[in-house]
């Protein structure tokens, strides 16, 4: 497995390889162009086609283009997963036809027997919607089984979470997300007080970008992370309070939300520098893109319990 930040790297380094020296960021998006343009414009190699774009993005995030590559990397992300996920594609239709967000559940291999259990239960209360499950760990590709399960390239280890998410999120935009994503956790429980009412759902996601059970400063646990850990890492997030920010367990992003956010992050990758959470990652994103968290906890409107059994002292794997 070649991770997605890792093959821009290489890519990279074997432009400044056949040039003979060391590239300005400008001359390194304008042979990146170039080379999509020869290779990929037509639909053929359409990972080298993403990573292309993305390090020309990355390169000179202030281009005058920028919508043009930003559109050009949207289609070549469709266009892929059209051909090699066909399966993920009908998905999308299928939920877009109800008019609900795309749930997403967020679990690794680790945990992914107890996440099909949780996906199944949740498919029968969420509208008979399966959701998809995201996974570290391997070559991007999607598992069209009983349950749905898509692998990205991205470590499967806790710390790596952040980059897992704005991942997700980067593709789940490319494809379109018309009424926006619910990101759940893989530990949850339904809550079976009464069935949910499509109207209702809708209703709830019409008019908002970022919803969530809101965070503020004072209860913001900064050793959240220690002993879950793969890697070593500080046990004290060392990074400031920003904003409230919604909790990680379930929050719901529009596609006009996914649409900043995925802007921001395919020009500005290090905004995950020293981040161990994703989800107050994701509200500072947010916040400096002026995108408004309304706080609303979402456990009672979908119905579900974030009240979880605490692993912190597992040994991490």
């Amino acid at each position: 497995m070649v991770l997605a930040r890792e093959f821009e790297s290489i890519l990279i380094a074997e432009l400044t390889k056949k040039a003979g020296r060391r590239l300005s960021s400008h001359e390194i998006q304008s042979i990146s162009l170039a080379i999509f343009s020869e290779r990929c414009a037509e639909g053929a190699e359409r990972a080298l086609g993403q990573a292309l774009l993305r390090i020309a993005l990355q390169a000179n995030p202030y281009v005058a283009n920028l919508q043009v590559i930003l559109d050009a990397y949207r289609e070549v992300t469709q266009q892929r997963v059209v051909s090699e996920m066909p399966a993920l594609a009908d998905w999308l239709s299928k939920c877009e036809a109800l008019s609900v967000p795309l749930p997403i559940l967020i679990s690794c291999d680790k945990y992914l027997e107890k996440t099909k259990l949780f996906a199944r239960d949740l498919a029968d209360h969420y509208f008979g919607i399966k959701p998809i499950i995201i996974v570290g760990g391997g070559d991007l590709s999607f598992e069209n089984g009983s349950e749905l399960v898509l692998r990205l390239p991205v470590d499967d280890v806790y710390e790596a979470l952040p980059l897992k998410m704005f991942e997700t999120w980067t593709l789940f935009e490319a494809l379109g997300a018309q009424h926006g994503v619910l990101k759940i956790d893989d530990d949850m429980k339904i809550i079976r007080h009464s069935s949910l009412r499509v109207e209702d759902v809708r209703a709830t996601f019409a008019d908002v970008d970022y919803m969530g059970m809101a965070i503020p400063c004072f209860i913001y646990d900064r050793a959240w992370h220690y002993g879950k850990c793969a890697t070593s890492v500080p046990p004290l997030y060392g990074k400031p309070f920003v904003a409230p920010f919604a909790r990680g367990a379930l929050y719901f992003l529009s596609k006009s939300a996914l649409r900043k956010l995925v802007k921001q992050y395919l020009r500005f990758p290090g905004c995950l520098a020293g981040e161990l959470f994703e989800d107050k990652a994701l509200g500072d994103v947010l916040h400096s893109l002026k995108v408004t968290l309304v706080d609303n906890p979402l456990e009672h409107i979908l119905q579900i319990n974030t009240d979880h059994e605490e692993r912190l002292l597992e040994a991490a794997e």
